[in-house]
């Protein structure tokens, strides 16, 4: 098999290294940045002193702070025009998930000189994205190095993703400073967001030993450090999860992923349920049925979710590790079960046929008007390992279901 392993930002981690961004955005030739946000993070001092680095390095600054929990198209295509209209080269995006996909939107729409809903799907824009640096503020999403964004088309009540490799952004930054003020129900949900991307990066059935490599250590790492990180905000934990988080998108990015996030999506667009407790609460179901099918990876990854496997066989480890996944979720408070809110028990068919365009779709049968006329046997799109069908997936809910 031909495997590839392409991840061309760079990256910049440690305390004080926040410091940098004015240097960096010279480097890569800006001379006026829209610095992208959101209302809370826009009011901490770290942000203040990012917009003090690029001042000194003789960066112009433009503003947005509009951000919300989702990157919306309107936004996107709003700042996008301003980006061309007020004579901005770079884009800064200081924030979360949601910051950095729609400071990764502006980017792209504001060189293709189209909507974000036309840029949406696999490299569906053919002109290089403005230069970009990302400042994480969650342990989460890794963003900052992927070259996707996911956006929420406010009018049709879809996520969608759009990206390529023209997208990458340019540079990460990762300065445990930002963690400091983030309330534990805030830390929460993006750091389950990126556990989520480790594991399903590592059963991935296009993984290779380079993506292996980095997912397990990223997995390992966020295990480690989670609950002191968010119960406790140790700072050596802060920093820890905040380079696992990045790593574990490395590793996504080049090994794709599974069925967390194919099944979460129609939840989020159809439902509005937050991406981190779509894919947070599918995460310990689809790694018991995935790893049923790679009898090799049982072991390592429950030694990364510190699982004790002496004494037990294949398939007593592999449900270990789906409850080592819970328990983390219970030391942190986070809800493994989704209330009937969340997900309607007569919505739960729907869901599982909605899904099977799969994560990588874009456009396709999301936007045409829904799934096509779905069977229990009809196929999940997913790189994962195992094979899934409407019918497994239904199950799955209804195994996820409170």
């Amino acid at each position: 098999m031909v495997t590839t392993f392409y991840m061309p930002t760079r990256i910049v981690a440690g305390a004080g290294s926040l410091a940098t961004v004015g240097d960096l955005a010279r480097q890569l030739g800006m001379t006026k940045a829209l610095v992208v946000s959101d209302p809370v993070i826009s009011a901490q001092p770290f942000h203040a002193d990012a917009l003090a680095a690029l001042a000194e390095a003789g960066i112009a600054v433009a503003r947005f702070d509009g951000c919300g929990i989702d990157a919306r198209c309107s936004h996107i295509d709003e700042q996008g025009e301003r980006v061309r209209r007020e004579g901005v080269d770079g884009v800064v995006c200081i924030g979360g998930g949601s910051v950095m996909c729609t400071g990764k939107g502006v980017a792209i729409v504001a060189t293709n000189n189209k909507p974000m809903r036309d840029c949406t799907g696999v490299g569906r824009f053919d002109i290089k994205a403005l230069p970009m640096i990302m400042v994480p503020t969650t342990a989460g999403s890794g963003s900052e190095v992927s070259q996707w964004t996911i956006v929420k088309d406010e009018e049709r009540h879809l996520k969608l993703l759009g990206g390529g490799p023209l997208s990458f952004p340019d540079a990460a930054i990762l300065d445990p400073a930002t963690l400091g003020s983030l309330p534990m129900h805030v830390a929460v949900p993006p750091a389950v967001d990126a556990l989520t991307h480790g594991v399903e990066a590592y059963l991935s059935g296009i993984a290779s030993p380079l993506t292996d490599a980095v997912a397990l250590a990223a997995v390992r790492l966020q295990f480690r450090s989670m609950r002191a990180s968010i119960n406790s905000k140790d700072g050596r934990a802060r920093e820890e999860n905040l380079v696992a988080s990045c790593m574990a998108n490395v590793a996504c990015g080049n090994a794709r992923l599974g069925h967390a996030h194919a099944l979460s999506l129609p939840l989020e667009g159809h439902l509005d349920l937050p991406h981190p407790v779509g894919v947070g609460v599918l995460l310990p179901d689809v790694t018991a049925f995935n790893l049923s099918v790679l009898p090799d990876k049982v072991r390592p990854l429950a030694e990364a979710l510190e699982v004790d496997a002496a004494g037990l066989s294949r398939a007593e480890t592999i449900a270990a590790c789906a409850a080592a996944l819970r328990q983390l979720y219970a030391d942190i408070g986070f809800a493994d079960r989704f209330t009937p809110d969340q997900l309607p028990r007569q919505r739960v068919r729907e869901m599982a046929e909605r899904a099977v365009p799969g994560l990588y779709a874009g456009f396709s049968e999301a936007v045409a008007g829904g799934p096509a006329a779905a069977g229990d046997r009809t196929v999940i799109a997913s790189p994962a390992a195992r094979t899934m069908t409407v019918a497994q997936a239904e199950r799955i809910f209804d195994n996820c279901l409170a």
